[in-house]
């Protein structure tokens, strides 16, 4: 996404869709949404409930009213500020909310931070490997740094007892590769860990990383 603009990966969506992406984001979001007799709302989405098939909006205006509609009603839906929806926009195409709070990472920091994690870790991740992944994207190398803050959260879980304890000595190196969908692989003392790199990480990546190594170690 370097010398493209960023809306360029933006995919079309049913409004009904995203009006539900936006109450789903982790900060608020001012959108405007147009309704079938005309009338045309600002704010921010306080809840959602599905009624009868229909999904039935609370909606907080600027002047702090707060209104109620039913999606079948909805016409059109403006996103007033897409950057802290780039990832839902794009379809995961854009990895992370876009803006000036994003942290800054060089390969060279990502490698440190790499050394001095594992170091904290013991012989809990001995090799964390990355070789053969695309650094350029700083999006690519945060995705790295949320993997392994991941699997920092997973090891221990894994470790908790002298059954996984076991199990997880066995584990020499960890590996990080390119691929178009998340999957775990364990061969001899190798964990291969392949996932799109360049794409939005599951929010829930920690609980399927144990649950896939918990199956396969």
């Amino acid at each position: 996404m370097t010398d493209t603009p960023y809306y360029k990966a933006f995919v079309a969506q049913a409004p009904v869709h995203v009006i539900q992406a936006v109450f789903e984001n982790e900060a608020p979001v001012l959108i405007g949404v147009s309704l079938t007799d005309g009338i045309y709302l600002e704010g921010i989405v306080l809840d959602i409930q599905d009624y009868n098939y229909q999904k039935s909006i609370c909606l907080l205006t600027a002047n702090e009213q707060v209104v109620f509609f039913d999606s079948r009603h909805l016409v059109a839906l403006t996103v007033k500020q897409p950057k802290k929806m780039a990832v839902a926009l794009s379809k995961g195409a854009i990895s992370r909310p876009m803006g000036s709070a994003n942290e800054n990472l060089t390969v060279l920091q990502l490698k440190r931070w790499i050394r001095t994690e594992k170091a904290q870790l013991g012989s809990q991740i001995k090799e964390f490997k990355i070789d053969t992944l695309p650094l350029d994207e700083l999006n690519n190398r945060l995705n790295i740094k949320d993997v392994f803050k991941a699997l920092q959260t997973v090891v221990p879980q894994i470790t908790q007892d002298d059954l996984g304890q076991s199990a997880w000595q066995a584990i020499d190196t960890i590996v990080l590769e390119q691929a178009d969908k998340l999957s775990v692989k364990v061969q001899a003392a190798t964990v291969t860990i392949a996932l799109a790199i360049d794409k939005a990480l599951p929010n829930d990546l920690s609980k399927i990383l144990e649950e896939q190594l918990l199956q396969k170690l």
